[in-house]
């Protein structure tokens, strides 16, 4: 499992995330009741999404996380706040396709999906980093941008300061996005 998670960190195109993808759903098919595999095969998916320009694209590889998702949601997963971040960042990812569009569509899902992670666990990081994500990729006229995203940035960074994972295989990615924003705050 871990040298998968160092593969998905190294990889710098589709070809080397669709390895990796395979790789946590075999590694899920053979420990059942391991939810990392599930979750980290979803994630993956909303990576290989991101690095895609064509609406369809994005949408397949996020109906394949979502796949990954739904089988979190039978599994026992000690952190559901995790499985929650993940509905955020797929809904959050649908949205940026076509904001105007598919807010109405995804918007509540993505509130929704960040208020129940917050209310799980008001200290998961991730949480805050995708809602700063989504004020700060909002246009401005529609309540958006960087300066509204700061104090959201600020919160997410402190929550990444203090955030200790629980081992060296649990969810702790985000900073990186953290970070980016950040350089625009004055």
């Amino acid at each position: 499992m871990g040298a998968t998670l160092a593969e998905m960190g190294a990889a710098k195109d589709l070809t080397a995330l669709q390895d990796v993808a395979n790789k946590f759903e075999r590694i899920g098919s053979s420990e059942t009741t391991e939810w990392l595999p599930n979750y980290y095969a979803a994630l993956t998916y909303t990576l290989m999404a991101m690095r895609q320009k064509e609406a369809t694209n994005i949408d397949q590889y996020l109906d394949k996380a979502d796949a990954f998702i739904a089988k979190l949601e039978k599994q026992n997963v000690p952190t559901p706040d995790e499985t929650e971040v993940l509905k955020a960042q797929v809904a959050m990812m649908r949205i940026s396709v076509d904001g105007p569009a598919r807010w109405t569509k995804y918007g509540a899902s993505f509130e929704n999906a960040i208020a129940r992670a917050k209310g799980i666990n008001a200290q998961n990081p991730r949480a805050y980093a995708l809602k700063a994500m989504m004020v700060f990729n909002t246009p401005a006229q529609f309540g958006g941008g960087a300066d509204k995203a700061c104090p959201e940035i600020q919160v997410a960074a402190q929550k990444f300061a203090d955030f200790k994972p629980a081992s060296v295989i649990a969810p702790n990615w985000g900073l990186d996005s953290v970070e980016g924003m950040k350089k625009a705050c004055k």
